[in-house]
């Protein structure tokens, strides 16, 4: 059965179950902090199942510390489910191996809730946060909204803090919307640097040298799209009678054709072989200077080594 949900002033309520979202503003006393890697892991889930066209949402853990009525959610990972007579079942054995696993590299991190996608909890949400809450007795609810237009600058997300409240004499499960703030340290701070800038190598250079291959890529599909709306021009006016023609627009066309170079040219085809070749040159060059380099600073290290060996064995 569908659920229905009816918005008031201060909260959502879910029919048909047991759901009742706040959304009253600082209802929660909760302070939560985001950390960059977590939100990363989430919008890397989603985009590799949005292109592998599947139908499924991503679900999954939230890590991190809770000291009092602070959080700090620093990572995420995959929750695995599956889907039995309609329902969403999530695998207790791959969390508790997976929490195993990360207790062993992060010991200080707990496991604090999970998180989907979604504008706002629907039923299959309260199923799965019932699941959650054997595992963590009140678990956060963090939900994402891939689809929300930002028009601020607040992010698309939406944290939830999940009590059991008595509503019309019935115990019920509340989601109280949390307030959050992003916190990142100085390691994540280079990192989250270092992919705005969709640098493909190390350094500076290589974000350098992206913008300027961006830019170049850019200059030459302006220039094919312009070619293709003079080339159509051009077809269109064969089929049209000498009065019709514009003949001022077709002599700049033939002032530009005269421009371009002849590519089927001796000429040009020399000179293309001679900067082509100064380029592989260059290239092999660097790769050269770039490898005796490696060598030149595997042989100081080698001597460092042996000297320091000998004077340990006097």
């Amino acid at each position: 059965m569908a659920t229905v949900s009816m918005e008031t002033d201060d909260q959502i309520v879910a029919q048909d179950s047991s759901l009742v979202v706040s959304n009253a503003p600082n209802s929660s006393g909760l302070t939560v902090a985001l950390h960059p890697l977590a939100l990363l892991n989430i919008s890397d889930h989603y985009t590799r199942i949005k292109m592998q066209q599947q139908v499924s949402h991503p679900r999954g853990a939230l890590l991190g510390t809770q000291s009092g009525r602070e959080v700090e959610i620093t990572n995420s990972y995959e929750l695995v489910h599956v889907e039995s007579d309609g329902k969403i079942i999530v695998s207790e054995d791959y969390f508790t191996n997976k929490q195993e696993q990360f207790r062993q590299v992060f010991p200080q991190f707990d496991f604090l809730g999970w998180y989907t996608l979604g504008p706002y909890p629907t039923q299959e949400d309260i199923e799965i946060h019932k699941q959650i809450m054997t595992l963590n007795e009140s678990p956060l609810f963090l939900q994402m909204n891939p689809f929300e237009i930002v028009s601020s600058k607040n992010l698309p997300i939406t944290v939830y803090e999940s009590i059991i409240d008595i509503i019309d004499g019935k115990a019920q499960t509340m989601f109280i919307k949390a307030q959050y703030k992003i916190e990142t340290g100085e390691a994540e701070r280079i990192a989250v640097d270092h992919v705005a800038h969709t640098s493909a190598g190390e350094g500076t250079e290589g974000s350098s040298l992206i913008a300027h291959l961006t830019t170049q890529s850019n200059a030459i599909k302006m220039l094919h799209t312009r070619i293709k709306l003079l080339h159509q021009y051009l077809l269109d006016a064969k089929n049209v009678s000498e009065d019709e023609l514009d003949y001022d627009i077709l002599r700049q066309i033939a002032s530009l054709c005269n421009r371009l170079p002849t590519i089927d040219g001796a000429e040009f085809n020399q000179e293309f072989l001679t900067e082509y070749n100064d380029v592989l040159l260059t290239s092999y060059l660097a790769a050269i200077t770039k490898g005796t380099n490696c060598i030149n600073e595997l042989v100081d290290k080698f001597n460092l080594a042996s000297s320091t060996g000998k004077s340990n064995r006097r």
